[in-house]
């Protein structure tokens, strides 16, 4: 019976009026708040009756110390008892649950809502983040590689170089062998071709041939 009436004041009770799509659009980058149970009940479509015994205060009655550790039969004859004293009809009471449940559940659709929108939001954030940052990376990438190749680049022209200018000196050292005074020949013979160049230039400043 109980639930029959609850389906009755259900029908009863206006639907939820749509929000209007502009006023979504402009929440999506928004993140929702919790609310204070006040806050839902007065934000609601359907706010609830101002009554004196709405179901907030027979629910405070029914926790109180005096009906503590009483049968749920002596409760519900004391609160009935309550309301008819306070010229209370319990329908009221009921109603007043009802509409509560759907501040409640329009609250609880909404924000649900909302904190999807904004979910979306963020993830298409994060994805323009990531794509700035691939693009980042992909640069910073290409420059530190860049600095790698040059590097080794001039790591061989040294290595050419080198082997150039190694050559070089071989040429110049067999050359001024040439140039040694024959009476020295047999001796120079005998030694390396590095240690006959260090004999040179004494040899040709002796000649006067050194300039």
């Amino acid at each position: 019976m109980l639930i029959d009436w609850f389906r009755t004041v259900e029908m009863k009770a206006p639907t939820q009026v749509a929000a209007d799509p502009a006023d979504r659009n402009d929440r999506k980058t928004v993140p929702p708040n919790p609310e204070t149970l006040e806050e839902i009940y007065e934000g609601a479509t359907v706010t609830p009756p101002k009554i004196v015994y709405g179901i907030q205060k027979v629910a405070d009655m029914a926790g109180s110390t005096h009906l503590s550790g009483m049968s749920p039969d002596f409760k519900r004859r004391a609160l009935l008892m309550a309301l008819r004293a306070a010229d209370t009809d319990e329908g009221e009471v009921l109603n007043d649950l009802v509409i509560r449940q759907r501040a409640i559940k329009e609250y609880e659709d909404s924000y649900l809502e909302r904190l999807n929108q904004y979910e979306a939001a963020q993830l298409e954030q994060n994805r323009l983040h990531q794509a700035e940052l691939d693009r980042i990376t992909s640069q910073f990438k290409a420059r530190i590689q860049a600095n790698l190749d040059d590097v080794e680049r001039r790591q061989r022209e040294f290595r050419a170089g080198q082997e150039i200018r190694r050559q070089e000196m071989h040429r110049f050292t067999e050359t001024a062998a040439l140039c040694v005074p024959q009476q020295s020949a047999k001796a120079e013979e005998s030694e390396e071709p590095e240690e006959a160049a260090s004999n040179v230039m004494p040899i040709l400043r002796a000649t006067g041939t050194s300039r």
